[in-house]
């Protein structure tokens, strides 16, 4: 059994990962799907600086990694990119500013011996003190009878690569209209198709617990793709309700700025039956 880490960067993020990667053993592999901005691309050009848009001999002298190049923005399609070129038999999904030890290895190969059926496990994230990133469940569940208000996390995602996966809604996600609910969205979709999501209370990442989605209250394209997240798992309707009882119902906001989350939130929804899926 192989587990494979795909670890999506972008531009100069290329520079920070062989200190990421743990020492070669047996079994684990790396894919760097590395994403080129047009933006850095302009900023490159004559600074001389060529380490800084070359991949590190570090890196280079692994024979466990691979790298794979695309030009563009957007998270989501980096991962799309990620998983075109996966070979692994577990698939781990990794941003490069994640911290994984030997130990959390051996616990992701437990927990895939207990399911190995699964398309879809998700384990826990913790800070670099060693705190939950949230109020974790203490048991373990199948998605479907999910807990009440609890979400996902791409970095605690582990895919089996093998299983009727979906592709990441490149609506969503860092770089899109929709500016994160990519792994919801994904999550969801898989869970439609018939496919096995299991939680189970396994520390196994270090991460930063200011992602994407804790940025709510200052980004619009996060307010976006609230909505959004909202009409694909429950409809138009269902979406319109939750939207309006969310934003009337949110703490600490003058009524004027909650008139402007749910306008925010309604163009996500709108976005969503406007714009066809992608890929």
């Amino acid at each position: 059994m192989t587990l494979e880490f795909l670890i999506c960067t972008i531009d100069d993020g290329m520079q920070s990962l062989p200190s990421m990667l743990l020492p070669p053993q047996e079994g684990v592999q790396y894919l760097i799907s590395w994403q080129h901005s047009l933006e850095a691309g302009r900023k490159g050009e004559g600074s001389g600086d060529t380490n800084r848009w070359s991949v590190p001999e570090a890196l280079r002298q692994r024979p466990d990694v691979r790298v794979v190049e695309l030009e563009g923005r957007g998270l989501s399609r980096n991962r799309n990119y990620a998983l075109r070129h996966a070979q692994g038999d577990w698939l781990i999904l990794a941003d490069d500013d994640c911290t994984y030890t030997v130990e959390g290895i051996a616990r992701l190969r437990s927990v895939i011996a207990v399911h190995p059926d699964a398309a879809i496990l998700q384990l826990q994230g913790h800070d670099a003190l060693g705190n939950p990133l949230r109020a974790y469940p203490s048991f373990p569940y199948e998605y479907r009878q999910r807990p009440r208000f609890s979400y996902v996390c791409s970095w605690e995602l582990v895919l089996r690569r093998t299983a009727n996966l979906p592709w990441f809604d490149e609506r969503f996600g860092i770089g899109a209209y929709l500016g994160c609910g990519e792994e919801e969205v994904f999550v969801h979709e898989c869970s439609q198709r018939g496919e096995a999501v299991y939680y189970e209370p396994v520390p196994w990442v270090t991460t930063d617990a200011a992602t994407t989605g804790t940025r709510f209250d200052e980004s619009r394209a996060v307010q976006r793709a609230k909505g959004g997240v909202l009409a694909v798992m429950h409809g138009a309707f269902g979406a319109v309700l939750r939207c309006t009882k969310f934003a009337f119902t949110y703490s600490g906001a003058s009524w004027l700025k909650r008139w402007r989350i749910l306008f925010e939130m309604y163009k996500g929804i709108v976005h969503v039956y406007t714009h066809h899926p992608i890929p």
